[in-house]
């Protein structure tokens, strides 16, 4: 296990496409994050689940509702006591991380991910929207990172591209206030492009304390994966405990060869070891020479995707009983 300096964060929106949830996912550079989180996701049409094949490196948290357009991906790299399930609504999605700071202090994170649906008129106020689910959430006063697509336009965060104005943004305003909420992303930062107009309407809250701690808030236009908007990188200075993949050597395929001429050059020796000084420097040397020709002589073994130090003997006996018990319950 080793301890990981920065909590890395992945927003996409994604647009109800399969194919691009899929390779998001899969993509090298997203799978180094510890949190994705994913707007308007394709569904499963056989579950109602979103797309988490059994490759993937993340575990997967949303509603189980078909109609529901947020969910969040933890990397599996994270522990299973650092984060917990918070809510699971259908445009509301939260979850709680075990952090430390860098005093080493235990810090509790919330990350919501927040989705409101565009509305045909501007002059609409829904008294059941996201919003106003929102501001319930918000009144807990902890340390919180609010990330969202509002689908709302203000000159706050779009000065120069703000031609309309919606009724719900007072309502928006009042619950970012409440909450003391602070915009993390640069105003001005173009999040998406609809019928040829840039926008910001993929934004990223936090609580003041939170954002003190932010390293960066910024767009990553090397993610972009032909959806309409782009992908929002955010990091904090927070401490996460990783678990490592396990690795072993492809001893088959060592090339034996070059083994033998490298042992050959290095480790044979005339001089004889008079005292124990010169035996366990001769013994240092030699382990010394074994790991550097093994290293240049043998491959690496591919780790399988789904393979993770968490799974012990206990996961295997409740997988195990799980399985015989849906036996009894068929017969």
């Amino acid at each position: 296990m080793t301890k990981q300096l920065f909590l890395r964060i992945l927003q996409y929106n994604i647009r109800k496409s399969l194919k691009i949830q899929e390779s998001f996912l899969i993509d090298k550079e997203v799978c180094k994050f510890d949190i994705v989180i994913i707007q308007k996701q394709e569904h499963n049409i056989n579950n109602s689940q979103s797309f988490n094949s059994a490759y993937n490196f993340f575990h997967l948290v949303k509603n189980s509702s078909s109609q529901s357009r947020t969910c969040i991906y933890v990397n599996k790299c994270l522990r299973f006591n650092q984060w917990t399930v918070e809510t699971a609504e259908s445009d509301i999605c939260s979850i709680r991380i075990l952090t430390r700071n860098t005093d080493d202090k235990t810090q509790m994170l919330r990350l919501l991910n927040v989705y409101n649906s565009s509305s045909l008129f501007i002059t609409f106020t829904e008294k059941l929207s996201t919003i106003s689910c929102l501001n319930e959430l918000l009144k807990n006063n902890c340390k919180q990172l609010v990330v969202e697509d509002f689908n709302l336009h203000h000159s706050h965060w779009e000065k120069r591209r703000c031609f309309t104005q919606h009724m719900m943004i007072d309502i928006l305003l009042n619950v970012i206030t409440n909450a003391r909420l602070r915009l993390l992303l640069k105003s001005n930062t173009i999040t998406c492009k609809i019928h040829n107009q840039f926008t910001m309407i993929d934004l990223v809250f936090s609580s003041e304390k939170i954002q003190f701690m932010t390293r960066k808030c910024k767009v990553r236009i090397d993610l972009h994966q032909r959806s309409d908007h782009l992908s929002i990188v955010t990091e904090l200075n927070l401490q996460t405990i990783s678990v490592q993949l396990s690795t072993c050597w492809l001893w088959k395929k060592m090339n034996t060869e070059a083994l033998s001429a490298y042992l050959q050059i290095h480790l044979l020796s005339d001089h004889s070891l008079n005292s124990k000084a010169e035996m366990n420097d001769r013994a240092t040397e030699i382990i010394r020479v074994l790991q550097e020709i093994i290293e240049k002589s043998t491959l690496w073994a591919k780790s399988l995707n789904w393979a993770r130090n968490f799974w012990n003997q206990s996961c295997f006996k409740v997988v195990m009983k799980s399985r015989w018990l849906q036996i009894i319950w068929k017969m």
